[in-house]
């Protein structure tokens, strides 16, 4: 009897430690699961695709705002993004909520085109902030986006004023545009800049004067016009003068409508001919065509009626 007792003891006591071996396998196993997740975080951020982000600053008459475009590398290629879903949000020297005392903060967000280019419009404040600060550091910033990284992209610009003065004479027109841009604290005249002198089309501009030229040391610079060139339907022509993507200043524009003689080309009134679009067929031909099909959806009609009929009485019969 006592033999049997300390064989049931000892079998117990196996079985005890069995259960403890088969514990301590399931935490050990918890804890290699564990670490493998939380390794495997990283991995999945990293796998996140990275982009850049190129800025630029634009003041047309006197009006600024921001565009950014963007793109990332692929196989050695550079694409366009137009798959971020994430906004885009724009700050004026630092990071943060807007502080509406200094302006600094947060201005405005945007999203991308399927061009992956994004404009921010500056809020009405910033008009009233542009008086008294002429230098700033634009800064866009996005983050959380299910695709690709967190990206942070900044620029400093500068205030630059542009004036156009336009000599209309009957044989020679010309223009002429004076630059001074923000630095040490005043408005001084830019030499050596490249002031395109244009004339605005309906999509893009058309420059003239002497090509490559640039302002002289008081920041002028002028050309004459081409006297041939069509203006606009009432009578005017929209004349510009742009500095594009400068390093300090971005691209600033001032445009001026000035009188202008020679009027855009009328096209021709098209006559009711067979070789005309749909909108403008001859007559004829549009009341046969809407007769015959009136006479065919007709014929149609009264078709489908007769079966009914006939079903109809098949019934009563």
């Amino acid at each position: 009897m006592k033999e049997m007792k300390n064989e049931y003891l000892h079998i117990k006591s196996e079985k005890s430690q069995c259960r403890i071996i088969f514990i301590l396998l399931i935490i050990t196993t918890l804890i290699i699961t564990n670490n493998s997740v939380n390794g495997q975080e990283p991995k999945d951020s990293v796998s996140k695709l990275s982009f850049t982000m190129n800025i630029s600053a634009i003041a047309s008459n006197g009006t600024r705002s921001v565009k950014v475009v963007v793109t990332r590398k692929e196989n050695k290629k550079t694409i366009i993004v137009d798959d971020l879903n994430s906004p885009l949000n724009l700050y004026l020297n630092e990071v943060k909520d807007h502080d509406p005392v200094t302006g600094a903060g947060w201005m405005s967000k945007t999203l991308l085109n399927n061009e992956g280019e994004g404009i921010f419009i500056f809020p009405s404040w910033f008009g009233a902030l542009a008086d008294s600060v002429h230098e700033y550091i634009f800064i866009v910033k996005m983050n959380a986006d299910p695709k690709y990284q967190d990206a942070e992209e900044q620029i400093t610009i500068a205030d630059a004023k542009v004036k156009l003065e336009y000599s209309g004479e009957d044989s020679v027109k010309t223009l002429a545009a004076s630059i001074s841009g923000w630095k040490d604290q005043a408005y001084i005249p830019l030499a050596n800049a490249e002031l395109k002198l244009c004339i605005k089309r309906t999509f893009n501009f058309l420059p003239f004067g002497e090509i490559g030229a640039s302002t002289d040391s008081s920041g002028m610079i002028s050309g004459e016009l081409p006297l041939d060139l069509p203006g606009n339907a009432n009578r005017t022509i929209t004349l510009a003068a742009r500095l594009e993507d400068d390093d300090t200043y971005g691209t600033v524009e001032v445009t001026k409508d000035v009188p202008w003689a020679i009027l855009p080309k009328a096209n021709p009134l098209r006559g009711r001919t067979l070789w005309s679009p749909g909108d403008n067929a001859p007559l004829l031909l549009v009341i046969s065509s809407v007769t015959i099909i009136i006479i065919i959806w007709g014929t149609i009609f009264y078709l489908v009626s007769l079966l009914f009929k006939i079903k109809k009485l098949g019934k009563s019969l």
